[in-house]
């Protein structure tokens, strides 16, 4: 497409699977990600539901999304499923793969999703790390009118390029900068995630039930979700019998959950000082089934993996968004320009236990 240039500031999934998408239909474009190539970054999980894995075909070659079939997780033989929401009894109210319009959907773990998506940009060529986001230009080139976009980096470099795409994820400098500003803490909850290794040990004292999908419960504005991530089984030859049925690789197999807490029933004014997350989140549960206490004991006697983080949000924005800033700000350009687009995160903040539609 001759000199047309994309950048895209953010290589997370929605900018990785982007920017294959175009570099595999013949587009220059350039990832901009802030972290170094060598950070080693935990990740939880994610479920891609069958529009996502629409997407991912649409942007990869058969090649690269069969590296990434091949990953997603199986349960009970069966990779795609769906939460069953549950009461604080442990028992299942709602199965919700039983409903035929409730979209189904594969575990597999973030970064490994992300370092499948990004490989192949890496091995172009075409991707910049180390490269935090200050921010934008419209730059006017001469008198016929025609614009670039001029990106600029905190260690003082920039690039031009005639589409910006902000994958900046749910704290988007590009967002604020464009004028969207549709992401919204969400200061009511605090959010516990937690995810170790899906040992076979592990298993055998995990509820059978978590075998099936994924499980939800809610009780008086908490939430709880719980997942397994098992890959897929392994081939063996012969016909050595397997230890109750748990055929498959014990260093990928993984759980997963999140607890989400009315900002009330924390009783520090800064929720950092909560000393133990843990035992935290178990007394959070103290009334609910024994089971519970299980789940969220597992790991503990791993070094201790729980996150607190503040949840986002996003509201919807108006098809007419980009207009209503150029009426109302003429003399910025930067507001509502139409050569910067929002993707993923960036413009639409998904919660951790949500999957990619």
């Amino acid at each position: 497409m001759g000199n047309f240039k994309v950048c895209i500031v953010g290589g997370g999934l929605a900018g990785s699977l982007l920017a294959n998408g175009l570099i595999n239909n013949g587009i220059d474009t350039i990832v901009f990600e802030r972290d170094e190539e060598s950070l080693k970054r935990e990740g939880y999980q994610i479920r891609l539901g069958d529009p996502a894995l629409t997407g991912l075909a649409s942007c990869l070659t058969d090649s690269q999304l069969e590296s990434i079939v091949q990953r997603l997780g199986r349960y009970s033989g069966s990779t795609k499923t769906a939460p069953s929401i549950c009461n604080t009894r442990f028992q299942t109210i709602l199965d919700l793969s039983a409903l035929p319009t409730y979209s189904k959907s594969a575990a597999i773990n973030r970064v490994v999703l992300r370092d499948l998506l990004l490989g192949p940009v890496v091995t172009k060529g075409k991707v910049k790390f180390g490269k935090q986001f200050s921010h934008y230009e419209i730059i006017k080139n001469g008198p016929g009118g025609s614009e670039s976009v001029k990106v600029n980096f905190k260690d003082g470099s920039s690039e031009h390029c005639d589409i910006l795409v902000a994958a900046d994820g749910s704290g988007s400098k590009i967002n604020k900068q464009i004028g969207a500003r549709n992401l919204v803490d969400m200061s009511s909850h605090l959010a516990f995630l937690s995810k170790g290794n899906a040992t076979k040990a592990r298993l055998r004292q995990l509820p059978p039930r978590l075998l099936n999908g994924p499980t939800l419960t809610f009780k008086n504005g908490i939430s709880l979700y719980y997942a397994l991530y098992l890959p897929a089984p392994q081939k063996t030859g012969g016909d050595g019998k397997q230890d109750d049925g748990f055929d498959f690789d014990e260093n990928q197999a993984s759980f997963y959950w999140g607890l989400n807490v009315p900002r009330e029933l924390c009783p520090f004014s800064d929720a950092k000082d909560i000393p133990n997350r843990r035992q935290f989140c178990l007394d959070i549960v103290r009334d609910w089934a024994p089971e519970y206490h299980v789940m969220l004991s597992a790991g503990a006697s791993d070094e201790d993996k729980i996150t607190m983080t503040m949840l986002r949000a996003s509201t919807k924005l108006p098809k007419n968004w980009r207009e209503r800033l150029q009426a109302q700000n003429g003399n910025n350009a930067e507001e509502g320009h139409p050569r910067v687009w929002l993707i993923g995160d960036a413009v639409h903040a998904m919660q951790p236990n949500r999957q990619v539609d």
